[in-house]
């Protein structure tokens, strides 16, 4: 009797949940949902312990109606093979794609040592850093207060709060010790700020990129934040003469432009005072107020088709299940001293008080926002699970898990 050896591709990614399974290529980005509880238990033996991430099948499995189906569209797809061995007498090694981390902080840290195993590349976590000098400004946006919570943007408080001359110091002085490249820096309106002169002193090295994140009806000419990218933020009413304005002042200097939109009225508002204007480049941010979740489920909920559009890598499914790329490595620096992981959770240090190593660490370990990964429900049910992007400030904003009606 003849007998095969059947095995998936290295670059194939396997999800099943409950009666589900999905193979992914993480290659060609092709995608086969597997419904077939034969080919499931075939995926599941491959998977076991000894079988080398190969497996043996008799004459009689191949003829199976289920199991030939299955097989036959693994091998279309390209993401298995089916041997005779005949000619194939040497059971072939395939190495599974199992994420198995030696350097795992969840093993670690109930651990006497756990200090240092943090400690041996600890500064290589840390990958932007985001400073509110201030909470200042005459603007009166009528979402002011909560922009920042779905996206980086200026934002006034309650209080009239200001970063110290001394504070800002001590936190510039203590990054440039660090291989963090990005800072990024607002406020309510940073020009209010009495110590810009702070960042000509101190990112004259030229490793460190500086984004001054600034509504453009407060934008004003300022030798210390023009030597730096400029990042005008555009919400609606749109003043279109301020805008040419701010256009011409900025031309031929890194100035970068960001839409605030609740619906698709205000983008065609925004994108046709752009379109006058002549810029052409700008990033649209979509926020939640509230009332427009029609928007959302139309412009930024994700379709499974929305989730395979761009092919995966292993590394990327991989990381999905260990970290959330969306916060991991950001502290953001508050004008009150706080420092947190994330505008929406908890405070994690103080700038007075902490040092930047000593916050990361307590991160890591309490992990209020870097490692924050799709563990709940519905996600957790889902075989795109780990191939969706990670959890970001538009799930919290909707207090939901998932951006998606695959699963409710």
């Amino acid at each position: 009797m003849k007998k095969y050896w059947f095995f998936l591709e290295s670059h194939v990614y396997v999800s099943i949940k409950h009666n589900v399974m999905l193979l992914y290529d993480t290659h060609t980005g092709k995608d086969l949902h597997v419904v077939s509880l034969a080919g499931i238990k075939l995926v599941n033996k491959i998977y076991e312990d000894g079988n080398l991430g190969c497996i043996e099948l008799a004459q009689s499995d191949v003829v199976d109606s289920e199991i030939q189906s299955f097989i036959d569209a693994v091998v279309a797809n390209g993401m298995g093979e089916l041997l005779n061995q005949q000619g194939h007498a040497i059971k072939p090694v395939v190495l599974l794609p199992i994420l198995s981390l030696n350097l795992d902080v969840e093993k670690f840290k109930d651990k006497e040592n756990v200090d240092l195993f943090l400690a041996r590349d600890i500064s290589k976590y840390l990958l932007d850093v985001n400073i509110v000098l201030n909470n200042s400004c005459q603007q009166q946006c009528e979402h002011c207060l909560n922009y920042c919570k779905q996206f980086f943007c200026c934002s006034k408080g309650e209080s009239q709060e200001c970063m110290s001359r001394d504070s800002l110091t001590n936190l510039l002085r203590q990054i440039s010790y660090y291989p963090v490249r990005t800072i990024n820096i607002t406020g309510g309106n940073v020009y209010l700020y009495q110590h810009l002169e702070v960042f000509n002193t101190l990112s004259g090295d030229g490793k460190k990129v500086f984004n001054f994140y600034i509504h453009y009806l407060n934008y004003q000419q300022n030798r210390y934040i023009d030597n730096q990218n400029v990042h005008l933020i555009i919400n609606t009413p749109v003043d279109t003469s301020k805008l040419r304005e701010v256009h011409s002042l900025t031309n031929g200097k890194d100035a970068k432009y960001h839409l605030v939109v609740e619906s698709e009225e205000q983008y065609g508002e925004l994108e046709s005072a752009m379109a006058e204007i002549g810029i052409e480049d700008f990033e649209v941010h979509p926020y939640y107020n509230g009332r427009n979740i029609k928007f959302f489920e139309d412009n930024v909920y994700l379709s499974e088709e929305d989730i395979v559009a761009s092919t995966i890598s292993m590394r990327e499914i991989f990381r999905n299940q260990k970290l959330n790329a969306n916060s991991f490595g950001s502290l953001f620096f508050l004008p009150d001293g706080k420092i947190k992981a994330n505008l929406n959770e908890r405070e994690i240090g103080n700038l007075d008080n902490d040092s930047i190593i000593d916050v990361i660490n307590k991160e890591m370990l309490q992990n209020t926002a870097w490692r924050q990964v799709r563990s709940s429900k519905p996600c957790c049910n889902c075989v795109y699970q780990f191939l969706c992007p990670p959890t970001s400030n538009y799930e919290r904003a909707l207090n939901r898990q998932n951006l998606c009606n695959i699963l409710k």
